[in-house]
């Protein structure tokens, strides 16, 4: 009985040794996935993605002549502060001289010649008709007009103008009446500011101006005032 216990013993050592020896020859002929990584980035055809692997590889010695730019405390500097070798000074700014020409362009155009001349009336008033040194030569009324009153004054070099009248045509129309005769003497006009109702233009040639202004009265027919202002000389 004991020599036959002890041959069953040494069968089954047998089978566990057998079985242990299949295990490890199994493990051996698999390499785990760290021997692969360690043969790739051990490798000097390692994958470039890796970023260990080319970073060391490609990476150059600190110092190196072959790097880039100029490192930290080397002897060539930017030129900006003056400093190290190949250092410059800033250059001041150059100022471009005052422009002396004086500048050109349009003239200033002259001043018109005036329309009166001569020793300037006496001041004076006159009812229904044109006052004596009325300038009937610059200012004249329209046709058909009925004179209700004129005047004129002298100050200096200037003569002063005053009339009213009734003519028998619409306001519009003793307007363009006194606009073509003082547009054709050198005047442009404007409109001017006129009561409810009436209807005002002021004309200009330089310093001489001639304001009217048109009403309708309880007839029916068109009533103007005019004031006006005419220089001798031009200022």
């Amino acid at each position: 009985m004991m020599a036959r216990r002890l041959v069953i013993a040494g069968i089954c050592l047998a089978v566990l040794i057998a079985a242990v020896a299949l295990v490890l020859d199994q493990m051996a002929s698999k390499p785990g996935p760290a021997t692969a990584q360690s043969s790739v980035s051990s490798g000097p055809g390692g994958d470039p993605s890796n970023g260990n692997a080319s970073g060391s590889a490609s990476a150059p010695p600190s110092g190196s002549p072959t790097s880039g730019g100029p490192t930290s405390g080397s002897s060539a500097s930017s030129p900006a502060d003056g400093s190290g070798d190949g250092g410059t000074t800033a250059k001041p700014l150059e100022v471009l001289p005052p422009v002396t020409a004086t500048p050109t362009g349009l003239p200033v155009p002259s001043a018109p010649a005036p329309l009166i001349t001569g020793p300037l009336p006496k001041s004076a008033t006159a009812k229904g008709s044109l006052v004596e040194g009325w300038p009937s030569s610059v200012v004249t009324m329209p046709a058909g007009t009925t004179v209700g009153s004129t005047s004129i004054s002298t100050s200096g070099n200037v003569l002063q103008l005053t009339a009213d009248g009734v003519v028998g045509t619409s306001q519009e129309e003793v307007l363009g009446a006194f606009r073509q005769s003082l547009v054709g003497q050198g005047f442009w006009s404007e409109d001017a500011p006129a009561p409810d109702g009436a209807v005002a233009a002021r004309f200009v040639r330089g310093t001489d101006t001639v304001t009217v202004s048109v009403s309708v009265t309880g007839t029916g027919v068109s009533r103007f005032q005019l004031l006006g202002s005419l220089h001798t000389t031009a200022d």
